[in-house]
């Protein structure tokens, strides 16, 4: 018997079609992988330091194009969060005050000791803090007045916080000096005229503070003080004062009271209220509130200068005391002195002067009031040109014969699909049209699909084979693979 030879390949069939395919494809693909690999193997994720709490997903070029969809744009990891917990000191971005955390809560509401811990922080605003109680000092040695406010934040930080905000008629003592500098005139890079709202916060806090040292420090008691101590709730309201005077005698009073220190409760409650007020902006909240007959509205006076009516009190001199010595002929850091008819400077400011502190309208203040810190974030960045190089052509190579390995799969079912079957056998014996072509099965093969159609004719077989083996098989068989034929053939 003899044995079957066929070639192992064979052109496509359409092949002009399929070449034409495949070269457009390589002219359309390979480019697209070029530029792929150049945002995809081009760029290295590297750590760096940012003030905010983001993956950085500025990637040059199209791929971060608004156009695209979200989910098709390419984003880094995120960012390492942050924690903080008992005694740690922040900043706020307005970044005017310092705070102590007292404490940090995971869960304020479940009301569970073990949720006091170190929390995680990622960027969190504190706009949805609030002043819950305030302690007002006073130290005729040192000469500083010291107010120390709490804060509660509920949400979306919980946490307690509080900040101590000192002045004195020394500016290294004041927070003034610890803000700008010992011997920094502020002018120097600020425009007097100008709307930021740290000239407005501190020019406040300046005057105030200007009032409050020179009354309080003029002893007009007949004992004069040593120390003031009030503790000042929510409500604005002075809830004890302890008071120690120079002869040392001591007294403590409660229910809004101050004692025989009453002449210097509109010093305290101007002080404490300036410190309020420019705590909220750090906080960038808009509080402090008034109770009104509609309910509670923000009186903030650094966002509304009609607030000011409503939040200092005139603080002028007692009859008993003489007006030219109630604040004598002190001056403020950087606005001068009280003008007659004036005795404060808080009845100044209820006359909107001076001209040169404005409020309202503040300028340069942050969005949002956050810690600030740096968050450690992965970070795109384009690597060195040898290394960009070489990762763009191994990565382009290896999809590329990726692709090529598909397209070669793809196509080959496809060229089978195409071409079907063509079967020719000869079995030694004539076919017998009388039982419907049935032929000798003992020794017939059959052979189908692309292996069809790639040997010649019977008859140019037999006369090729003339002497060989295969012509001396009287019994055997031949298998003939002829090409399809057209109809009319």
């Amino acid at each position: 018997m003899g044995f079957l030879e066929y070639p192992l390949s064979h052109p496509y069939p359409r092949e002009r079609t399929f070449t034409i395919v495949t070269v457009v494809l390589i002219i359309l693909v390979l480019p697209v992988l070029v530029l792929v690999n150049i945002v995809t193997a081009g760029y290295e994720l590297v750590p760096a330091l940012r003030p905010e709490f983001q993956a950085n997903d500025t990637v040059p070029g199209w791929w971060n194009s608004p156009r695209l969809p979200s989910l098709l744009r390419r984003g880094a990891p995120d960012c390492e969060p942050k924690d903080f917990g008992r005694g740690d000191l922040i900043r706020l971005t307005p970044s005017l005050f310092e705070y102590k955390v007292l404490s940090a809560w995971r869960n304020l509401t479940a009301r569970d000791p073990n949720d006091e811990s170190r929390v995680e922080y990622r960027g969190e605003s504190f706009n949805q803090c609030d002043l819950y109680y305030a302690r007002f000092d006073f130290d005729v040695l040192e000469w500083t007045q010291t107010v120390t406010v709490a804060v509660n934040c509920s949400g979306p930080v919980n946490a307690f916080l509080e900040t101590s905000i000192t002045f004195a008629n020394d500016i290294t003592k004041d927070v003034i000096g610890q803000y700008y500098g010992y011997n920094t005139n502020l002018f120097k890079f600020l425009d007097i005229n100008s709307r930021d709202y740290r000239k407005a916060v501190f020019a406040i806090l300046d005057v105030i503070s200007t009032d409050s040292l020179m009354i309080m420090g003029g002893q007009h008691l007949a004992a004069p003080v040593l120390t003031l101590s009030a503790r000042i709730n929510n409500y604005y309201r002075i809830e004890s004062t302890d008071i120690r005077y120079l002869n040392g005698t001591y007294e403590s009073t409660s229910l809004d009271s101050m004692g025989s220190a009453s002449i210097y409760r509109s010093s305290v409650y101007n002080l404490f209220s300036a410190v309020v007020n420019a705590v909220y902006i750090d906080l960038n909240g808009p509080g402090p509130y008034l109770r009104t007959d509609s309910g509670m509205q923000p009186n903030n006076i650094f966002r509304d200068p009609s607030a000011v009516n409503n939040t200092f009190l005139p603080n002028q001199a007692p009859a008993s005391i003489n007006p030219d010595s109630w604040i004598g002929d002190t001056t403020s850091f950087y606005y001068g002195r009280v003008v007659a008819p004036y005795q404060s400077w808080a009845e100044m400011l209820i006359a909107g002067l001076p001209a040169n502190i404005t409020l309202g309208n503040l300028t340069g203040l942050p969005g949002d009031s956050k810690m600030v810190t740096s968050y450690l974030c992965p970070s795109y960045q384009l690597k060195p040109m040898s290394s960009f190089l070489s990762s763009i052509f191994v990565a382009t190579a290896t999809m590329y014969l990726s692709a090529w390995g598909a397209w070669a799969f793809v196509t080959a079912i496809v060229a089978r699909q195409i071409r079907g079957p063509c079967v020719q056998c000869t079995c030694g014996a004539l076919l017998d049209g009388d039982k419907g072509g049935a032929h000798n099965h003992e020794h017939g093969v059959v052979a189908s699909g692309l292996a069809a159609g790639l040997v010649p004719p019977p008859a140019a077989l037999r006369a090729s084979s003339t002497g060989s083996d295969l012509s001396k098989e009287q019994d055997g068989m031949v298998i003939q693979e002829l090409p399809k034929r057209s109809a009319t053939a």
